[in-house]
């Protein structure tokens, strides 16, 4: 319905076949059977036709199935079949491996959901936000996504970040009322929009457009747009890139070389092509998919359910995790020890209007309101409430206004500094109301700090009478009353302090950043062993350059009274100075710095923005949880290192080994269906790596991206490869005067048994004999290796044109095979001392 906004209520309720109480759940169904009817969903099938084809999108594989096709027009059939069949299994491999991977992650992802509040039936109830209908009634609060385009019917103090629509990053107030504007949508005052944000306020609204009808969806953009690529995959790109192009060059190099030498033309740009392909790390994008998705898979048994996949290897590296202290730090269990007066005496008074305000107030939920709700046992049924202020985060108040014998009070609880700065006058214990001076305001000073100091939080309450005008706003919070004092406490996790010894274990430094005052930040970080002699708070921020934070943020380990732009430049000031950061938040508040972050940590009871910012949910607000999701990430990232490692070095090696045979023998020293057949094989072992076994001291000490590692890796151990294949030509060709039948399966045979065996030496930084590779990788490498035993002496070996081998050539074979495997364990010794 375009510009629904210029309608009345009323309109739209007839227009959408709703009313105020909201539709019943039959009208819901009839208007979900309706949508399902008119929109195409893609059918299962034609995703998983997508994702085959995909296997395929390598041009050099494209090149050799056209060569392939070439080759059976021009009657090379037998060839050209066994080569097809094999394209077409290493593709179903890595499809089906892709396929369970992705189900995997969608499967996790499930678990966490955004939820909408809505009016069905004349109830209230929480929906999945994808389960909206146009005609829903919809509730919103402080910290919502919102999930349809909307008419706003009923609001309070409503603003909304609209960024994502308008690329105005400061909040859009709406209200109620009329609105003849077409255009542009930051003119739009009496409607919000699908993807857009609550910051502050309440409101009800009546969802008008979903799905691809909203303004959201017409424009083609989501909320959930694909993210930066982070430095690993950068890394990976590039490396692939590189990796690709070399051996594009060498291939083309050989090709020239063997057409030089008038070898057959045909069998040459095969061989050359084939050569590319087995080369080429083709698999490299399904391993890490494959990898990660087991690594998604574990974690979410440690109750870290991820969103975003590269998080996983970002995870792998942070070494400075922030943090807020409620419910992470501390029990989360926040409770009220009193209400007092200025001069700390116990007050009723403090207590009934703090309840009055906690109960009535209808911005987003607190663990503080609950608290007060939770301790007190006061009737408030002679109140009624008739408007409301809601808490923002600049002002850090929260105000009220409620009618008892038509008289109207306005009540107000937020930080102390702010509250006490709107307050002109203060209640005395005998009830007097009387000006606040100096020695007043330095007396509620003094006991603020008192009880902050001695680990409390505390908050702090004023009023006034407001029954000549008792519809407010933000400017009426002023010239009010000082009440007294509400001090809550939340006392630390049992185990904390050894939580933060084993993050610390990890390489990972804690900092608290908090908007409590400093006196509870540093009273809390004494308590838990952190270092409380340096606190930086938010008015130092304000003074400081971003150069003096880059040298402060590295040495405080408390961070107090923060706003929420000041999260997102401690982070980004940490970043700077060469550290990977997680951050762990599940407030408004937070969304900002949760997105700077490396990696962005919530919790499933968190608001929306804040799931919606992260990149992993906690399922269990536990500091533990997230050490073993840094080592999950570990793992995950050592296990898509070792397939880099040992692709590259295999690869490289192949490369100089081919280039120089194709030189000294007068025949290619593998045929085409050889390399692809050899290629086919050591993938399976290469992708149960996903779940192998990795060493301890590897993922106690965070992980990074390392070109000139892999690259040293690359070159020694791809050297040391060639070594032994020319020794293995120099036997079977100079001693053994091998026909090129018996050459080429010697070669075969001794490139892919060492190619497995090597696997699990160079997996692991011990003797390999004393790390434990995995159970799927055990059973792969012992199926591939006795695969390779047996096809030469099977009926298949004419297909490959592979033939059995003279028991001298065989155990000469295993001989250089043996030799290779303790040299590779002497050569990684030195190598590795530096990973």
């Amino acid at each position: 319905m375009e510009f629904f906004w210029t309608h009345t209520a009323t309109e739209l309720y007839h227009q959408l076949n709703t009313c105020k109480e909201g539709l019943t759940e039959a009208e819901v169904y009839q208007k979900r059977s309706q949508h399902a009817d008119k929109t195409k969903i893609k059918k299962p099938w034609i995703n998983d036709l997508i994702l085959l084809l995909s296997q395929y999108k390598n041009p050099l594989i494209l090149l050799l199935v056209f060569a392939v096709i070439l080759s059976t027009v021009l009657g090379e059939y037998s060839e050209s079949i066994i080569i097809f069949i094999v394209l077409l299994l290493t593709g179903i491999l890595g499809f089906f491996q892709e396929r369970s991977a992705g189900r995997a992650v969608q499967e996790l992802r499930r678990l966490v959901h955004n939820k909408a509040s809505v009016k069905r039936d004349n109830i209230e109830k929480e929906i999945p936000v994808d389960e909206v209908v146009a005609g829903d009634i919809i509730l919103l609060n402080a910290g919502d996504i919102i999930p349809a385009d909307c008419y706003i019917v009923q609001s309070n103090d409503l603003h909304i970040n609209e960024s994502v629509l308008t690329g105005e990053s400061f909040p859009a107030e709406k209200f109620t009322g009329d609105c003849n504007v077409r255009a542009p949508l930051s003119k739009v005052t009496n409607a919000v929009f699908k993807g857009t944000s609550v910051i502050n306020g309440t409101a009800t609204v009546l969802a008008v457009t979903t799905g691809d009808k909203t303004i959201l969806g017409k424009i083609g953009y989501s909320l959930q747009k694909e993210q930066a690529p982070t430095a690993f995959e950068k890394g990976i790109i590039k490396f692939g890139y590189l990796l690709m192009y070399l051996t594009i060059v060498i291939s083309v190099a050989i090709l020239i070389i063997n057409l030089s030498l008038h070898k057959p033309l045909f069998d040459s740009v095969l061989f050359a092509l084939a050569l590319a392909v087995g080369l080429t790390p083709e698999l490299l994008p399904a391993i890490i998919t494959i990898t990660l998705a087991a690594g998604a898979k574990r974690m979410a048994n440690k109750k870290v359910i991820v969103k975003k996949l590269s998080a996983i290897q970002n995870l792998g590296e942070i070494d400075v995790l922030c943090s807020d202290k409620t419910g992470t730090l501390t029990e989360g269990i926040v409770k009220l020890n009193a209400a007092i007066d200025h001069d700390g005496k116990q007050n009723d008074k403090v207590l009934l209007y703090a309840l009055l305000n906690a109960s009535f107030q209808t911005g987003f939920y607190n663990p503080i309101d609950e608290a007060i709700k939770n301790a007190s046992a006061i009737s408030i049924n002679a109140y009624q409430k008739t408007d409301e202020v809601p808490y923002d985060f600049q002002r850090k108040r929260l105000s009220i206004v409620v009618i008892r014998a038509d008289s109207h009070i306005m009540i107000t609880k937020g930080a102390v500094d702010n509250v006490l700065a709107v307050c002109s006058r203060f209640e005395s214990a005998d009830n007097e109301i009387k000006i606040i001076n100096d020695t007043i305001k330095d007396s509620i000073q003094a006991q603020y700090e008192n009880l902050s100091g001695q680990g409390y939080r505390v908050i702090a309450i004023c009023y006034k009478d407001v029954s000549n005008d008792p519809v407010i706003n933000k400017e009426d919070e002023k010239d009010m009353i000082f009440l007294g004092f509400l001090t809550l406490s939340d006392s630390p996790k049992k185990g904390i302090i050894e939580s933060i010894n084993r993050l610390k274990e990890a390489g990972i430094s804690l900092k608290i950043i908090t908007g409590d005052n400093h006196f509870v930040a540093k009273h809390l970080a004494a308590q838990i062993k952190l270092n409380a002699e340096k606190i930086i708070t938010g008015n130092d921020l304000e003074n400081m350059s971003d150069d003096v934070l880059r040298m402060h943020a590295r040495q405080a380990d408390v961070f107090a009274e923060v706003v929420p732009e000041q999260k997102e430049r401690i982070v980004k000031a940490l970043q700077q100075t060469g550290h990977a950061v997680g951050y762990m938040g599940d407030g408004i508040n937070d969304a900002n710095a949760l997105k700077a972050a490396d990696v962005g940590i919530s919790i499933d009871n968190a608001v929306d923005v804040a799931k919606e910012a992260a990149d992993l949910v906690l399922l269990d607000q536990n500091i533990d949880v997230i050490r073993e999701g840094v080592e999950e990430g570990r793992k995950t990232f050592m296990n898509t290192m070792k397939y880099i490692y040992i692709t590259t070095s295999a690869n490289f090696g192949n490369m100089i080994s081919m280039a120089i045979a194709s030189v000294i023998l007068p025949f290619l020293p593998l045929l085409p269906v050889q390399i692809l057949l050899n290629n086919f094989l050591s993938d399976l072992p290469a992708i149960a790596i996903a779940s192998d076994n990795v060493d301890k001291e590897l993922v106690t000490t965070p992980r990074k991206w390392n070109i000139k590692y892999i690259r040293r890796f690359m070159i020694i151990f791809g050297l040391q490869s060639s070594l032994f294949d020319f020794i293995t030509f120099g036997i079977l060709y100079y001693y053994f005067h091998a026909s090129p039948q018996t050459f080429r399966t010697g070669w075969f045979m001794e490139s892919l048994l060492s190619e497995i065996l090597i696997l699990i030496v160079l997996r692991t930084r011990h003797l390999f004999f004393k790390s434990r590779p995995s159970k799927y990788l055990q059973l792969s490498s012992l199926f591939t290796f006795i695969a390779c035993i047996i096809i030469p002496y099977s009926p298949f070996a004419k297909n490959f044109e592979l033939s059995p081998l003279p028991v001298s050539i065989f155990l000469s074979v295993f001989a250089i095979i043996a030799a290779y495997i303790i040299f590779a364990e002497i050569t990684k010794r030195f190598v590795m001392e530096r990973l």
